[in-house]
């Protein structure tokens, strides 16, 4: 099984790929993990594991390509009630 993928996050919202010593884009991390690859994306400056954020970028620019993420009224209900509605429903239903 191959290493996770290291990036780096740089302040200007530049991902870097530590193995190919390349600036890369949200669509180029997204192939990688559909490919099969795990990553990890560190802030270059704190190195804090930003990986979560990254992957919810991710997320929501494919959702905005396609103009269809999540129905409207589940978001006001998310934005409404926080992160309860999200962790009650993942422990609920997945």
């Amino acid at each position: 099984m191959e290493e996770k993928l290291i990036l780096k996050k740089y302040t200007n919202r530049r991902l870097y790929d530590t193995e190919k010593s390349i600036y890369v884009t949200l669509d180029y991390v997204a192939n990688i993990i559909r490919e099969g690859r795990q990553i990890a994306v560190m802030d270059a400056k704190t190195n804090e594991d930003v990986t979560a954020s990254i992957l919810t970028q991710i997320v929501l620019e494919e959702a905005r390509k396609k103009n269809f993420l999540l129905p409207d009224p589940l978001l006001y209900l998310i934005i409404q009630y926080g992160e309860n509605v999200l962790s009650e429903f993942f422990e609920k239903y997945l």
